[in-house]
């Protein structure tokens, strides 16, 4: 296998909805070609990570070199691997942030002039923003930096990102995320002082940095194609999946802590949906047949189910599966709906049932 370090510049400034929009297709392309890696990005200056077979990476930063978006496409580093730094992630996507102003000669990898700092040539400097990486996997899901000026909260919750992610949340405890963080068990808790009140804040940071990016595709592209991108980016990461379905079982009693504010999170979401929904058919995108408040129940029971079955079922193709019935539920969208008794069960026959357990096989 193969691990290309390349950098590049945007030809001009880029919006929101552009950056989400090449998040997505990266995403999509990759996993198609079984091709994992990492996109950091500053201001007009990115820098991606590929690996996979040789040949296919290969093939796919040509045709990143042919993207009129990018200019001064450079590959800086590559070498043979055995097994990938970036297993789980078709694209990880890491934003403007303190992490990546602080790993020793990022920006410098875009100078024509280099610093005379440390680190030597561009080569050996990708290399070490590689290695970098490595150390530091789940990076573009926590503020895991270089320095020790990271907020102690912010530093607690990347930890439990941490923890979370090898051991799953019913393993997970405070003295794990505690260890994790460099902390001690009494410092953790006076930022969290249950472990409910960590998970809580932990869910909000680590779905809003897969998800946020992702918005700007519902106003560009629509509610449907919204929720297909937050499928992608959900499907590489079973422990936020998994985290998420934990949270909103607890939410539905409300004796449960933080149960209102995964309620609200919820709510809110659905509100997002019902409202990109509606601006579908301002725009054209979808018919004005389509109430927006029914069609947001079906497409978050699409969405909701779909994610628990791919904790559940082994190999089961999450995107598939979510873009077939997406397409059926939208030509169904341009039918005026009509009421109907197909699945009306006569009351004598459901007495019948109930009454004679054989009609339903052997026990």
């Amino acid at each position: 296998m193969l691990s290309l370090v390349y950098v590049s510049t945007m030809a001009r400034p880029v919006t929101d909805e552009e950056l989400a929009e090449i998040l997505v297709i990266a995403r999509e392309k990759n996993l198609q070609l079984g091709i994992t890696g990492i996109l950091a990005h500053q201001g007009s200056n990115c820098l991606g990570i590929i690996e996979g077979d040789d040949d296919v990476v290969r093939e796919r930063f040509a045709g990143i070199r042919q993207d009129p978006r990018h200019i001064n496409v450079r590959e800086v580093a590559v070498d043979q691997i055995s097994e990938r730094a970036f297993p789980e992630w078709s694209m990880a996507f890491q934003p403007a942030d303190p992490l990546i102003r602080d790993i020793p000669g990022f920006l410098d990898l875009f100078s024509d002039h280099p610093a005379a700092v440390p680190g030597g040539s561009g080569g050996s400097r990708a290399k070490a923003l590689l290695g970098w990486f490595r150390k530091h996997p789940l990076a573009p899901l926590t503020d895991q930096g270089v320095g020790d000026a990271i907020e102690p909260r912010l530093q607690i919750i990347s930890a439990a990102i941490m923890v979370l992610h090898d051991v799953g949340v019913e393993r997970a405890d405070m003295d794990q995320i505690a260890d994790t963080a460099g902390i001690s068990v009494d410092a953790l808790r006076q930022h969290f002082p249950t472990r409910q009140s960590l998970l809580t804040a932990t869910v909000d940071r680590w779905s809003s940095t897969l998800s946020r990016p992702l918005l700007p595709i519902a106003e560009q592209y629509g509610a449907v194609a919204y929720l297909h991108a937050l499928i992608v980016a959900y499907s590489e990461e079973p422990a936020l999946m998994r985290l998420l379905a934990s949270t909103l079982a607890a939410s539905s009693d409300p004796a449960n802590e933080g149960a209102d504010y995964y309620r609200t999170l919820y709510l809110r979401f659905r509100q997002t949906i019902r409202g990109a929904l509606e601006h579908d058919i301002r725009t054209g995108r979808e018919p004005d047949t389509m109430e927006p408040a029914r069609a947001t129940e079906q497409l978050l029971a699409l969405y909701d189910g779909l994610r628990v079955q791919a904790l559940l079922v082994p190999g089961f193709d999450i995107i598939e599966a979510f873009d077939r019935a997406a397409s059926r539920m939208r030509r169904g969208w341009s039918e005026d709906y009509r009421r109907t008794d197909l699945f009306e069960i006569p009351l004598d026959r459901t007495r019948e049932h109930a009454n004679r357990p054989d009609l339903f096989g052997p026990e």
